[in-house]
């Protein structure tokens, strides 16, 4: 209630003086509803608020970035109230109840895997290091070497020594990788974030939380130092 008056208040004294408008023709960006809700309430608005909120998207990125403005309206003129430049911790709040936008999700996964097959070498060797609720030795990195799609050897960074068998299944090809994702995809988890390489296409980082609810499931995988090894021979 207290917030709502100060609200109301505040509407009365600027209604008459709103701001003026942005210049130029900064886009302004469509949000989901769970993201519109939480900005409302991060102004100050209580849900049956009449006020406005919309959010100018400053870097044309379209997604919500450091530096965007979310700008109050509303009051006798309609006008502007107040605005807001959003921080990382603003766009953390906003996010938090966020789903994944599945389907655009599932059209990057096959455009970049697309590029990674046209591209692909027979001899390739990368770095892959998976962080998660397990052992600090499961957390080191691994040096992998493939050849024609399967894994030929694999190395513990920084000790040298080989993975033993019984950890072959951490040794992942790049192919391994992008069914990482698409796992997580069809599985609707509840937060996917992964970048690819700008040449190959490969993800360079995913990260995959199933369920908020659960903790400790989350898992971070990192790939790095991709290189072709046109030395790698098959095994006998």
């Amino acid at each position: 209630m207290k917030r709502l008056l100060t609200t109301v208040l505040l509407a009365a004294s600027l209604s008459a003086c709103a701001l003026p408008p942005t210049p130029g023709t900064t886009p302004t960006l469509t949000l989901q509803d769970t993201q519109l809700t939480a900005l409302r309430t991060l102004m100050g608005l209580m849900p049956s608020s009449p006020f406005t909120v919309k959010v100018l998207d400053q870097d044309r990125s379209n997604t919500l970035s450091i530096g965007d403005i979310a700008i109050l309206s509303g009051g006798i003129t309609a006008g502007e109230i107040s605005r807001r430049t959003l921080s990382a911790s603003d766009i953390q709040t906003i996010n938090a109840n966020l789903k994944p936008d599945y389907g655009s999700l599932a059209q990057q996964l096959l455009a970049v895997e697309t590029q990674w097959r046209q591209k692909r070498p027979s001899h390739y060797a990368y770095t892959l290091q998976r962080s998660c609720f397990c052992t600090p030795e499961a957390r080191k990195p691994l040096e992998i070497r493939v050849f024609r799609n399967t894994v030929q050897q694999a190395t513990i960074l920084p000790d040298g020594k080989p993975l033993p068998k019984a950890r072959k299944a951490e040794a992942l090809t790049i192919d391994e990788l992008f069914e990482v994702v698409r796992r997580a995809i069809n599985n609707q988890a509840a937060s996917i974030d992964v970048t690819y390489d700008p040449l190959y296409g490969f993800p360079t980082t995913i990260f995959i939380d199933q369920d908020k609810m659960i903790a400790d499931e989350e898992i971070n995988y990192a790939a790095s130092n991709f290189k072709i090894a046109s030395g790698l021979k098959p095994k006998q």
